[in-house]
């Protein structure tokens, strides 16, 4: 039996097996710039980082590969903490920490300049970028300096107006947050 590729991926996105990612500017359907990840952490580290040395965990070396893999987790964190930190922006906006006209929150990017934004917001029926956030997984980040990094990057994004909120978040500390700059971090987005 044999399937194809594409079946077999919408499949899987419809089993929440992968997740499919667009920049939240373009309409999912019209875009050829997709990227598609596991959903699943956990299933995400194992494949991506564990399953590679089963072989020598079987043989009997478990305890070096465990330091191993602790030692490069930092490294795997990126992709779930932009994703924890885009649902705490939700949470925000839902509970109107936000303006409450954001009707979209996702990842953008553009290929041509290579930007990255980790959570746009867009607000309205015009779908307009209002909300610009940046999380970095290190322990303490300069506020200031990211959100000065985050403007240059939201000019990129098609449709930016000057009325902007930007927000960044570290794991444990932002320092110099400038006035209009929203810092978060992960006691915050993990808080009870």
């Amino acid at each position: 039996m044999s399937y194809e590729p594409s079946r077999l991926l919408a499949r899987l996105i419809e089993l929440r097996l992968v997740e499919q990612l667009v920049p939240v500017t373009e309409h999912p359907e019209r875009t050829r710039r997709r990227i598609y990840r596991i959903a699943d952490n956990y299933l995400a580290f194992w494949l991506g980082r564990v399953e590679r040395y089963r072989s020598q965990v079987e043989r009997g070396l478990g305890k070096p590969v465990a330091r191993l893999l602790e030692s490069e987790l930092d490294d795997a964190m990126g992709a779930p903490w932009e994703a924890a930190f885009r649902s705490h922006l939700v949470r925000l906006v839902t509970m109107e920490e936000f303006r409450g006209d954001i009707v979209a929150l996702g990842p953008w990017w553009n290929g041509r300049s290579a930007v990255e934004i980790d959570a746009v917001g867009l607000a309205g029926r015009a779908r307009t970028p209002v909300l610009f956030g940046e999380a970095k997984w290190a322990q303490s980040v300069d506020a200031g300096a990211l959100a000065r990094s985050l403007e240059r990057k939201a000019d990129n994004v098609p449709g930016v107006t000057e009325n902007r909120t930007y927000v960044v978040a570290a794991r444990t500390h932002v320092r110099e947050a400038p006035e209009g700059v929203v810092p978060i971090t992960a006691a915050d987005i993990f808080a009870v």
